[in-house]
């Protein structure tokens, strides 16, 4: 057993760090760029929807359920846009913890 953990060690002795290259552009250029912004949910959801959310958002106002299917389309497909293969739809439960829920968007054939 501590034979093989020599040459685990010795292994990993051998590998050398990865290249990574620092963007080109300002921060302020790229950080945000896969959020899905008021903006966004401007162009991407009916007028209607967008008004009900942004009232959720800004003034507290309880989240009518029936929306969810319109809010879910327009965020898909602004997602699909911007290239997307694979989504986490991150939820809150009411036990107070977090569960992520991973999603593919490719399609066979």
């Amino acid at each position: 057993m501590s034979n093989l953990r020599f040459q685990v060690v010795e292994e990993a002795f051998k590998k050398r760090p990865l290249e990574v290259e620092v963007p080109k552009e300002r921060p302020s250029e790229y950080f945000g760029k896969y959020v899905f912004t008021r903006a966004k949910m401007y162009k991407y959801l009916p007028a209607a929807i967008y008004t009900q959310l942004t009232d959720v958002i800004d003034n507290g106002t309880p989240l009518d359920r029936s929306i969810a299917n319109a809010v879910a389309s327009g965020m898909k497909q602004w997602a699909m846009e911007m290239g997307v293969t694979h989504y986490t739809h991150w939820f809150q439960p009411l036990t107070g913890g977090t569960t992520p829920l991973w999603n593919t968007t490719a399609r066979a054939g």
